[in-house]
């Protein structure tokens, strides 16, 4: 098998059209990325014309097919067989919840090795590519079918048992399974219904999993498939693949010298706040006194919409810190609601600013050591300013040793994972 060390990275010019030829991994990756909707096409067109039923479980849409499968299949060619290949495993996995026999990946290899006819490539990086691709998908072949043989489930029904709208742009969704799903506290599902044949989104839930077999989302009203989803009604059935990702990221604090007994500081924008929440709620069933503090960042006051509980955090457990932040003080009709806060809801003091990573940048440029960590978590057009502001701000102090842990999510999901260097959490179908 022809590996990673066999082939010299090097950026060059191409051309879907076949006019330049591709010699390297790199520059093979480049060219995916350009042609990302063609090579994405392509691919489907083969895959359903020797499977048929695959049409089934993909989106109608062919926009929203596989969204992430070019980026994947150029990080995975840009990256080390000791990076890829456990991830690959895992998303060999994940992907038992689409239906599929494991014998399929044989057929899909082939598929996404013949969908390079797109592309100019040299007899060399032709076998190196597809010998490196029908190792991966391989790798996810026996991972399904050693998952199927220890008993994990490819995937968990739950019916929507309750619904409520704190405002106009959130919902919180609660679901009850017949059996726990177990999940870790941060840790995300790929999730889908009825209304979304095809579509899967990967929510956060906001609760910890326990013998209950309850599990909450909140989820904002943005985008086609979320507003679907915030559309919710009692005894609906979703359908919940198995968790995924790691929150917050595992911490090496023997670096940190001053700051490694600082607390962790979470910045949510929106229903960022539920990974939060979960972690925090986690926090104190295990008893973990390490300090946090959190930033949570809205619209408008009205987006603020888990006040009662926030409150009532920080009160049982006083190593968490609470502040508020709103992009404007007024609330438009958007979010105005009959009754924006619970009552009897102590209703905190909200700064208002563009992005709470100025706050947390204050915070740092005044004293280096006052968090071991910041971490953002929520829209990714909202984290990928907040991650700017704070490095960009502390590089122009000569700041170096803090950590700025991102967990976006948009579109493609796993195309903002991969560009702020997180863990490979798998497709998005």
């Amino acid at each position: 098998m022809c590996g990673f060390a066999e082939i010299i990275y090097a950026v060059g010019w191409f051309s879907v059209t076949g006019t330049s030829t591709l010699t390297t991994f790199r520059e093979l990756a480049l060219a995916l990325r350009e042609a990302d909707a063609q090579y994405r096409e392509r691919v489907h067109e083969l895959l359903f014309s020797r499977i048929f039923e695959a049409r089934q479980v993909f989106a109608p849409a062919r926009s929203s097919r596989h969204v992430d499968l070019t980026v994947a299949i150029a990080w995975a060619l840009e990256n080390p067989a000791t990076t890829v290949d456990p991830l690959a495993a895992q998303l060999g996995q994940d992907h038992r919840r689409l239906g599929f026999p494991p014998d399929i990946y044989d057929t899909f290899a082939q598929c996404l090795i013949d969908a390079l006819d797109l592309f100019d490539l040299s007899p060399k990086l032709i076998d190196a590519t597809s010998a490196r691709l029908r190792s991966i998908c391989t790798i996810m072949k026996d991972a399904a079918v050693k998952a199927d043989w220890d008993g994990i489930p490819p995937a968990h029904t739950a019916t929507v048992a309750a619904v409520e709208r704190p405002n106009r742009k959130t919902a919180v969704v609660h679901l009850e399974s017949a059996f726990p799903i177990g999940f870790q506290p941060g840790q995300a599902l790929p999730v889908t219904t009825a209304h979304l044949p095809g579509v899967w989104r990967l929510l956060t839930p906001a609760n910890i999993s326990d013998e209950t077999a309850q599990v909450s989302f909140h989820i904002t009203d943005a985008g086609d498939a979320s507003t679907l989803l915030t559309l919710a009604r009692p005894g609906d059935v979703w359908t919940l693949g198995n968790a995924r990702g790691k929150f917050p990221e595992d911490l090496d604090v023997t670096y940190l010298g001053d700051a490694a007994t600082s607390p962790d500081l979470f910045l949510c924008y929106g229903t960022g706040w539920a990974a939060v929440r979960s972690y925090l709620l986690g926090k104190i069933t295990d008893g973990d006194s390490q300090p946090v503090a959190v930033i949570a960042h809205a619209e408008s006051p009205g987006g603020h919409y888990d006040l009662l509980l926030q409150n009532n955090l920080v009160e049982l457990a006083p190593e968490i810190s609470m502040q508020h932040t709103v992009s404007q003080d007024h609330d438009p009709v958007l979010y105005g609601t009959h009754r924006a806060f619970p009552e009897h809801t102590a209703i905190p003091e909200m700064t208002v600013i563009d992005n709470p990573a100025h706050v947390a940048l204050e915070a740092l440029l005044s004293n280096p050591h006052v968090f071991r960590r910041c971490v953002l978590v929520g829209p990714a057009d909202e984290v990928t300013e907040g991650a700017g502001i704070l490095n960009v701000g502390l590089a122009r102090a000569g700041i170096v040793d803090c950590v700025i842990e991102t967990h976006p999510w948009g579109e493609g999901q796993l195309t903002q994972s991969l560009k702020y260097g997180q863990s490979f959490p798998g497709l998005s179908d």
